[in-house]
């Protein structure tokens, strides 16, 4: 049975020899994959940059397969087109594709570029154009057109209005009075209320990247009515995965007097009735609605609890914020300021909200070169019988301890 495998594998190799001297294809790189953590996955998204050097500068899209180098298993890549040097013709391309790693294996792939290949469907979708996009896969429905009234919901900032949790639910999450998702927001102590990222009409810089695996969309323009502020927001939507993520950047180009900024906000119309979230010790705390005023007087959720939730009880769908990365520190490498961080849960016209407080309501002076980031990976799922957050566990322990990546260039093969 060894021989046999030796064999098909051994023509596997042969196979593509003949083709890379035939031109057809060509030995990109390599990467290796280290499973740390002691997880199996199942559907590991691996992204990554890769320098490749251009052949036909007029076609910057790369036809790519990563072949397992002891299995032969061939996955197909996305490849998004990031950065061009013309001169030295050279291009800086994204990959993008899943994977399934045991725990503690170690996986090397050879990138391969292939004209042929092509693309695999999935249950990724996008409609629309520019900033008016509708994303969904199988899990979820994700709107980012702007509407009619009220004024909020006006603008085309290319933020999440709407979110409909699929899984048999077909529960809508809204706002009535703004978008879903709005933050980061911010408040300069001379206005008489905050603004935020969904006030953005247009933002300056705008990129769409979309196919099989992944549909990202960049923005990048000053914070609305805070020009001291650079402001960078970066979607990624999966296909066959109950997530999608949110990067931002807040970088102070000016100095700065805050009363208020916060990130991380979700803001949904009140069909929620319990809140759950996991310290950064380990402990899992599940709580009612109404019940939460004295725990979370006397203990507040920390700003980098590892996760957060809120779910109906009686239905069982849930909606939660799985925290990848935060990061305060300035371009110097010293902390940002902050007052009083912590993460908030509120109630308010109907309506129930967490949010990551950064500074909080209390005026603070922000040096330029300040900076706040933040990456967070938002989940929506069923919770369980015997263990209501399996899910969300399950998906934290893996997107919080990714596999590593090793990325090896063709000339160092």
């Amino acid at each position: 049975m060894k021989a046999t495998s030796k064999i098909i594998l051994t023509v596997i190799f042969v196979h593509f020899l003949i083709s890379i001297l035939a031109g057809e294809e060509r030995i990109l790189g390599k990467v290796v994959l280290h499973e740390t953590a002691g997880l199996a996955r199942q559907m590991e998204y691996v992204e990554f940059p890769l320098q490749v050097t251009m052949q036909d500068s007029a076609n910057q899209e790369i036809g790519m397969i990563a072949m397992d180098r002891a299995s032969g298993e061939k996955i197909y890549c996305q490849t998004i087109p990031e950065h061009k040097f013309p001169a030295k013709h050279t291009m800086v391309t994204r990959v993008v594709f899943p994977v399934a790693v045991a725990a503690h294996a170690v996986r090397t792939f050879s990138l391969i570029e292939d004209k042929a290949a092509t693309h695999q469907p999935t249950d990724l979708r996008m409609e629309g154009e520019g900033l008016e996009l509708k994303i969904e896969n199988e899990y979820y429905l994700a709107d980012l057109t702007k509407k009619a009234d009220p004024e909020p919901k006006t603008h085309s900032s290319g933020q999440i209005r709407e979110l409909l949790i699929k899984l048999g639910f077909n529960q809508l999450l809204t706002n009535a009075e703004d978008r879903v998702h709005w933050a980061p927001n911010f408040k300069r102590e001379e206005l008489e209320y905050y603004t935020t990222i969904a006030h953005w009409e247009n933002p300056r810089e705008y990129h769409v990247a979309s196919g099989n695996y992944l549909i990202r969309t960049e923005r990048r323009d000053a914070a609305p009515d805070h020009p001291e502020i650079m402001l960078t927001a970066v979607y990624n939507f999966y296909s066959d995965v109950p997530y999608f993520k949110f990067y931002s950047e807040m970088d102070f180009i000016q100095d700065l007097p805050l009363e208020l900024l916060r990130n991380d906000e979700m803001t949904t119309d009140s069909i929620f009735t319990h809140l759950a979230f996991q310290r950064p010790d380990g402990k899992t705390v599940d709580v009612r609605f109404k019940d939460r005023y004295d725990l979370l007087r006397n203990q507040p959720i920390e700003n980098d609890a590892p996760w957060i939730c809120f779910y109906n009880i009686e239905r069982g769908f849930a909606f939660g914020s799985i925290r990848l990365r935060y990061d305060n520190h300035n371009r110097s490498g010293e902390l940002s300021p902050t007052y009083l961080p912590r993460t908030q849960i509120g109630e308010w016209l109907d309506r129930k909200y967490w949010n990551r407080r950064l500074i909080n309501d209390h005026l603070t002076c922000v040096p330029k070169g300040s900076r706040y980031l933040e990456e967070n990976a938002y989940l929506v799922f069923k919770i369980g019988k015997a263990d209501r957050f399996e899910k969300i566990r399950y998906w934290a322990e893996r997107l919080r301890q990714p596999v590593k990546v090793e990325v090896i260039p063709a000339e160092n093969e």
